[in-house]
């Protein structure tokens, strides 16, 4: 998928024929704001007088580098009753254009990498046909994105699950997305992105992470830390296996391995260890007959 540029040419979408209605026309239109979650991108203040309203703009949408400053959580945004300021301009909710995601496209994994990219607009679309609209920027990471939450958008669970569920696949670490997604589900996400087991790296701008997907019965999602430590230890150091015999048989992803004299196992790197089968003759590592 060809991100670069896609946040331009959606903002150019977004501003043709939006400046002809007035601010009181807008307003109506507006919808109903929620009290579910949502993120907080603002500074609250109310010792704000009548007269910081003034310099409100009455007919037209926010400029799109404005637009794009605020999806990129860099900062500096507030409110005051309904009145929003960034950068010393202030605009309504109502000002705020609404993203078409008509034209936006799904990040699919290539050659099992899913690049989200860097202040990307792009869409989920989950098991029931709906569309969810996300952004990726620097600081938040996958997320909703910050002008729909502005706007008033309902709280979507399905997109913030999608978008926790990246999160964790990009940290050093995801040893502890299994106490947030069964299995199933874990399995369920990375199908729909066409992510197949084996490595799988994600990346968002500069930030990368590489984790092992498994079939196996130590969690579905490893890192790459925890992979390569475990694939020395049986293909190095012997010390696992120091407890069998040499010659005795091992199933590695339906594929039979025979224990070396210094109790190590030939296994091709990147191969499924923690989908491993121990010698029916043992139990916990020692020996029944």
């Amino acid at each position: 998928m060809n991100i670069n540029g896609s946040a331009f040419k959606i903002l150019q979408l977004l501003y043709e024929n939006k400046n002809d209605k007035t601010l009181a026309e807008m307003l109506l239109e507006s919808k109903s704001r929620t009290t579910g979650k949502r993120k907080d991108l603002f500074v609250r203040s109310s010792t704000i007088s009548a007269g910081t309203y003034t310099s409100i703009s009455k007919n037209k949408y926010i400029s799109k580098e404005l637009f794009a400053r605020i999806n990129a959580d860099i900062g500096g945004l507030r409110k005051y009753g309904e009145i929003f300021e960034c950068d010393g301009i202030k605009f309504t909710a109502s000002q705020i254009p609404k993203i078409d995601g008509t034209n936006l496209k799904e990040v699919k994994a290539e050659g099992n990498v899913m690049n989200f990219g860097l202040n990307n607009y792009f869409k989920y679309i989950s098991s029931d046909g709906k569309e969810h609209l996300l952004y990726t920027s620097q600081l938040g990471g996958v997320s909703s994105i910050n002008t729909e939450d502005l706007r008033g958008e309902p709280y979507d669970e399905t997109l913030n699950r999608y978008a926790e569920f990246w999160k964790y696949m990009i940290s050093e670490d995801p040893v502890y997305i299994g106490l947030s997604f069964t299995d199933e589900q874990i399995k369920t996400y990375l199908k729909e992105a066409g992510v197949k087991p084996g490595f799988v790296t994600v990346k968002m701008g500069e930030k990368e992470a590489t984790q092992f997907y498994s079939n196996g019965t130590s969690g579905v999602i490893n890192s790459k830390e925890r992979y390569d430590i475990m694939y020395n230890t049986l293909t190095c150091s012997g010390g696992l296996l120091s407890s069998y015999t040499p010659g005795d048989v091992f199933t590695i992803n339906d594929k039979e391995y025979v224990l070396s004299d210094s109790h190590t196992l030939n296994i091709p790197y990147g191969e499924d260890i923690y989908n491993i089968k121990n010698p029916s003759n043992y139990y916990y590592g020692r020996r029944l007959d």
